[in-house]
């Protein structure tokens, strides 16, 4: 829980306390000698919160804008730590030494120790600790932020929902990929790549990635012509492309279009239900045909689902190539996780076969 308010174990007459004297203007004086060194020499994730705290009126906007994209940070790294990309430690939020506790509040905020925590709590952390009543605030102002920057978003809601949707399965292919590499080069070579530059080059890989997927996605709600085409317009992953899909056996482009037949018709169901919705969707979500046709329940609501066109990837050669560079990458990434699944398990009955003889301490 947060600190009490400061420490004052003085009398008005400055008394003995344990045979230290303590006062009301030397209180830190009692702190470890890491927290004043830190308090000297602040780092400068700290000289900001510090400067923002110092500004009354940016208190409670801060933790409102900051605290989702710090939430994000915290779990990506944590996904990079189990999948084996990240080695390091949390640091603490004022000296940046190995962090053993976090704010129970908010749980983005770590320290080494309760001096350190009862420190940051009167100076800064109390003023932008993030409260769970802020959760609806952060909501409503990134909701309307979106909004405001993403004029278009509302009318082709389908085709960002299904960018963004992509994004974090990009992110853990990636680290599933990039883990299994730094784990295989460490237990074969003794080679230990894990740290910031691998964190960077899956955040990279993982942004590129997902410029692919969304050109794959606009292809997919009819602009074909938004594919990269990032490998040889003749030739995939999978091999020499075909007039039937971007796989070599038929069983594969038979599954891969049936799938995307039926992600037609669930966007098609929910299109319809959108269309029913009256005065809301007349007035902000549906838009009207080509030709000027307003009978939503029949023609549908959003432009881009009436556009789909599941046969897009046989269209367009690009498309074709990157269908089969995104479907590789996610296979890769399914294989990596499957071996170290089983090396795992593999590692467990080994060592439970050499304990198996072994007779246990006796304890009394």
């Amino acid at each position: 829980p947060p600190p009490p308010s400061r420490p004052n174990r003085s009398n008005p007459a400055g008394g003995v306390e344990g045979g230290m004297v303590v006062g009301d203007d030397d209180w830190l004086d009692a702190m470890p000698p890491h927290v004043l060194a830190a308090l000297r020499r602040p780092h400068p994730w700290w000289q900001l919160g510090a400067a923002v705290v110092r500004r009354r009126w940016l208190r409670p906007i801060v933790p409102v804008l900051a605290s989702p994209l710090v939430a994000l940070y915290c779990k990506a790294r944590r996904t990079l730590k189990k999948r084996g990309v990240s080695r390091r430690r949390w640091a603490c939020s004022l000296c940046r030494r190995r962090a053993r506790w976090k704010c129970v509040r908010c749980l983005r905020s770590y320290y080494c120790s309760r001096q350190c925590q009862n420190v940051s709590w009167h100076i800064v952390h109390k003023h932008v600790c993030y409260k769970p009543v802020r959760f609806w605030s952060s909501v409503l102002v990134y909701t309307l932020g979106t909004l405001v920057l993403v004029p278009g978003i509302i009318k082709n809601f389908p085709i960002y929902d299904t960018s963004a949707t992509l994004l974090p399965v990009n992110f853990v292919a990636m680290g599933n990929i990039a883990g299994g590499v730094a784990s295989t080069l460490k237990r074969s070579a003794g080679i230990d790549i894990r740290g910031r530059i691998l964190e960077i080059s899956v955040i990279i890989c993982t942004l590129f990635l997902t410029a692919v997927t969304t050109g794959l996605v606009r292809g997919y709600f009819g602009e074909s012509s938004q594919c990269w085409g990032v490998l040889a317009p003749s030739s995939t992953l999978w091999g020499e492309s075909t007039t039937q899909g971007p796989f070599k056996d038929s069983f594969s482009n038979n599954a891969f279009a049936a799938l995307l037949q039926y992600a037609q018709l669930y966007y098609s169901k929910w299109d319809f239900l959108c269309a029913r919705a009256g005065f809301i969707s007349r007035k902000f979500l549906c838009s009207p045909s080509e030709d000027g046709n307003r009978d939503y329940a029949t023609i549908g609501c959003s432009p881009p689902v009436r556009s789909i066109n599941p046969q897009f990837y046989l269209e367009e050669e690009s498309c074709q190539a990157d269908v089969g560079m995104v479907v590789g990458i996610w296979v890769a990434a399914c294989l990596v996780l499957g071996l170290e699944h089983i090396y795992r398990e593999f590692r467990v009955r080994r060592r439970a076969a050499v304990h198996r003889g072994r007779r246990r301490p006796h304890q009394d």
